[in-house]
């Protein structure tokens, strides 16, 4: 049976505002390429450290610090992510998915009245750069209501709709060659479906296939080759 691995490791960043399909879409990641073979880390922010809990409890309770301390507070927590989840993964040459990451500080923190262009830069001073960060979007109503509707959930402190709006905007705004959006408005598999195939994009160069059951009658077995990718 053929299997696929990388030959470095790739970090692939789900945002977008709250209820835009995130977390589904990165289940469905991490179970389509576990089925290819790859290995494959799935990581959350905010953590479940001692800061991501700090961060969680604002969004429970109510946001009590200022703008500046909520990003400090993910800087904190990011640091201890990258430190001890990402990096070892990408030393080890995973393919790691992390849903959310700092260009949710850069939008949500933003939305409050920070330097977009200052988050990013203080971000980049302590976090590793994504291959490949994907934007999902949708309108924040639409959102809003998945979240009280499909997840049966009341809105927390970070998701009311004056600065959901914003934050939405700023995601719109960010462009560089490794992001991307997708509209998420579509149904899950019409979403996924597209959003597999960018990252297969990015996967192709880097990707080899073994095969785990040797041919018997094989002189020598072939152990890279090109990886097709199927776009439906």
């Amino acid at each position: 049976m053929k299997k696929y691995k990388l030959n470095k490791g790739i970090l692939i960043a789900i945002e977008g505002i709250d209820g835009a399909g995130k977390t589904t879409q990165v289940h469905r990641l991490f179970d389509h390429y576990t089925r290819l073979g790859y290995k494959i880390i799935r990581l959350k922010e905010p953590t479940d450290g001692q800061y991501g809990q700090m961060i969680k409890k604002l969004s429970e309770k109510g946001r009590n610090k200022s703008p500046k301390e909520e990003m400090n507070l993910f800087l904190k927590d990011r640091i201890e992510d990258c430190k001890n989840n990402i990096q070892p993964a990408l030393d080890r040459k995973d393919l790691v998915i992390i849903d959310r990451y700092y260009f949710s500080s850069i939008a949500y923190q933003g939305a409050l009245g920070l330097d977009p262009a200052y988050i990013l830069e203080e971000n980049e001073k302590i976090a590793i750069r994504p291959d490949l960060v994907v934007i999902l979007d949708c309108a924040v109503n639409i959102g809003l209501s998945r979240i009280t509707s499909l997840r049966n959930e009341v809105p927390n402190h970070f998701e009311k709709e004056e600065l959901l709006e914003k934050t939405r905007n700023i995601f719109k705004t960010m462009k560089a060659p490794y992001i991307q959006i997708i509209d998420s408005t579509l149904d899950e598999d019409s979403v996924f479906s597209h959003l597999k195939n960018i990252v297969n994009d990015i996967l192709l160069p880097h990707t080899y296939s073994v095969n785990d059951q040797p041919d018997l009658f094989a002189v020598e077995s072939e152990t890279n080759s090109k990886v097709l990718f199927s776009k439906n």
